[in-house]
């Protein structure tokens, strides 16, 4: 598999979208989470903000954005996210 496959996308902001996609990297199978901006030309770039983990650990992501959905409810019960993303010191 040399070629990446876009899974899905979506907006995260006016600036950055969010691309999930098939990668490789020294021959390892990958799932690719990355924001991407708008270049001058248009064209999507990649940011360094993201993260690439084998599909062995995808069950461990969803459990943590579940868990992170769940602690939402819990905090704000009916209050939907905000368009703009949360920012954290990292």
């Amino acid at each position: 598999m040399s070629e990446e496959k876009i899974i899905h996308q979506f907006k995260k902001n006016a600036n950055e979208t969010v691309m999930v996609k098939f990668s490789e990297f020294k021959g390892k199978r990958l799932i690719d989470i990355r924001a991407y901006y708008t270049a001058e030309n248009g064209d999507l770039k990649p940011t360094p903000k993201g993260i690439s983990i084998s599909r062995d650990l995808i069950p461990e992501l969803k459990l943590a954005v579940d868990k992170a959905m769940a602690a939402w409810e819990r905090a704000l019960p009916g209050v939907p996210g905000d368009s703009e993303p949360v920012r954290g010191d990292g």
